[in-house]
Formats: C-alpha cells, sequence, structure tokens
C-alpha cells in the first residue's frame, strides 16, 4: 500500500482531470510516481479521468451557497446548457473573491477525490482514505464574501428604497481586514431619520457580526448627501469606495 504523504496529490488531480482525447496518465503501484504518455508497464497502473458530470456538480454546488444575489444568478445562469465550463469562468472573473473562494473549493473537491480514486484502486486502505479525504474539507463560511451577503440582506430588508450599498474602510483598501470593523454606507430614497434607520437595520447588522466576529459599521445617507460628501467621514468612503449594490 501506498503513503499519501509520499504522494504529489496535485500531479493526480491534474490526471484524474485531464480530459484531453488522447491524455494517457500513469501510476506506479510500489512509489506512487506518475506520468504521462507511452504505454504502462510492469508496476504501472492507469489514471482514467473522473466524468465531466464531477466538475459540473462541483460548480453547481458552489453557486447553490454563493450568498451575493447578482453573483449567484449570473452564475446559475452560466452553468445552464452547453459551454457552461468556460461561461463559468469567465463569469468569475467579474467577482475577485468569489473567484478565490472557487480556486479553494474546487481544489477541495478534486483533492478529496483523489483519495477515494487510491482507495478505489486498491493503492491505500480505506481507513487511511477516510482520515485523508477530512483534511480536505469545503471551504467554511468563514470564507464568506461577508460585505456581498451583508448587502444582499440589506436588499431584502429595503426593497427599492436601497440605492446603493458602499464598503469603505479597511475592508474595502485591502488592509487588516481580518480584524477590522466593516463599514459601509447604506445610500437610502426616501430616508427617515437616521436613528430610526439604523434601529430598522438592526437585526441584520448583528446577523453579520455575529457571523463575521467582527463589527458591522452601517452608516445611512440620502442620495443628495452621497452625491455632495459633504462631511469627512463621506468624502473618505466615496476616495475608498467599493460599490456592492
Amino acid at each position: 500500500m501506498l503513503d499519501p504523504k509520499s504522494l504529489d496529490l496535485d500531479e493526480l488531480c491534474a490526471a484524474l482531470e485531464d480530459h484531453s482525447p488522447d491524455a494517457t496518465w500513469w501510476i506506479h503501484t510500489d512509489d506512487g510516481r506518475i506520468r504521462s504518455g507511452g504505454p504502462g508497464g510492469a508496476g504501472w497502473i492507469a489514471i482514467g479521468s473522473v466524468g465531466s458530470h464531477e466538475g459540473y456538480r462541483d460548480m453547481a454546488e458552489f453557486v447553490a451557497g454563493v450568498h451575493h444575489r447578482r453573483a449567484a444568478e449570473l452564475l446559475d445562469r452560466a452553468i445552464a446548457g452547453r459551454g457552461a465550463f468556460r461561461r463559468f469562468k469567465d463569469t468569475l472573473f467579474e467577482f475577485p473573491e468569489l473567484r478565490e473562494q472557487w480556486f479553494r473549493y474546487r481544489d477541495a473537491r478534486s483533492r478529496r477525490r483523489a483519495v477515494r480514486w487510491l482507495a478505489d484502486a486498491g493503492l491505500i486502505e480505506r481507513a487511511v482514505a477516510i482520515e485523508w479525504t477530512a483534511r480536505y474539507p469545503d471551504p467554511t463560511t468563514d470564507d464568506e464574501d461577508v460585505p456581498a451577503a451583508l448587502a444582499v440582506d440589506l436588499g431584502l430588508l429595503y426593497g427599492d428604497r436601497l440605492q446603493h450599498v458602499v464598503l469603505f474602510g479597511a475592508w474595502a483598501r485591502g488592509e487588516g481586514a481580518e480584524e477590522a470593523d466593516i463599514e459601509v454606507v447604506v445610500v437610502l430614497a426616501d430616508l427617515r431619520s437616521r436613528w430610526e434607520e439604523l434601529n430598522h437595520m438592526d437585526d441584520v447588522l448583528w446577523r453579520h457580526t455575529e457571523r463575521a466576529g467582527l463589527a458591522v459599521v452601517a452608516v445611512p445617507v440620502t442620495a443628495e448627501e452621497w452625491a455632495a460628501a459633504a462631511n469627512p467621514l463621506l468624502r473618505r468612503a466615496a476616495a475608498e469606495a467599493v460599490q456592492l449594490s
């Protein structure tokens, strides 16, 4: 039996996901060496590629967990019908944070498949496979795009009254986001008193504070106030602005 620690799992993942018509990949049963091309020979067994349905399922299950409403809608449309893989990849370029999440998600899925393939091929013990697949869980909600999810919930709360949610501060600058407050400007039509609006969104802000383990700070303003940016806070927010909705 092989020791997974001695294997190049990334290379095995690449072999399993190589759908090139002429591609042939082999693994040596004694030491786990992997090579491509040519006949197998003594001690080598073929690595067959996994079906494209596995990759499609990864995409579909990833999209099902996306909280960013616009991204989820676009990605859901992208994976429908022929050319789904190319459209999914192209759509992710519009959402860099989700793209990074997808890479982590895909890598975890690929490595679990590689370990299961080794067990099915009789190259590692089932108990070892169970232990090793547990090392590669799907990314947790800690990897969620928290500001985007917040914007979605504010959209559901306010409906047509919400004009924009704009991220600013450390999260917008990409500086120390792991410890910094999540700061957003909430641009509203028909804004009532600020205290009334903060009270109205309090449950949403608190829910995301609990999920992220960080304070979520909202600044409700009218469209006119946002356009004028007449005080230092709004001027700074406008300079750092990352529009979420």
